[in-house]
């Protein structure tokens, strides 16, 4: 996965005062997936889950 999907992430963490592990949490990926994203590429539902919690369409979260 690229660095801009994961930089997107932690730009709307840092609008609610959340870093990627509470996100990754919240969202029920699990609390290091969204580090792991930086060598192994999510599955969309994975990535989806993530969006919803944020509130985004997940396109915006591909790189």
């Amino acid at each position: 996965m690229s660095e801009k999907t994961i930089q997107t992430i932690k730009t709307l963490g840092k609008m609610r005062n959340e870093d990627l592990k509470e996100i990754g949490r919240k969202s029920g990926v699990g609390e290091n997936a969204i580090y792991r994203w930086e060598k192994h590429e999510p599955k969309i539902s994975t990535l989806k889950k993530v969006a919803d919690y944020l509130g985004v369409d997940y396109k915006i979260l591909l790189p």
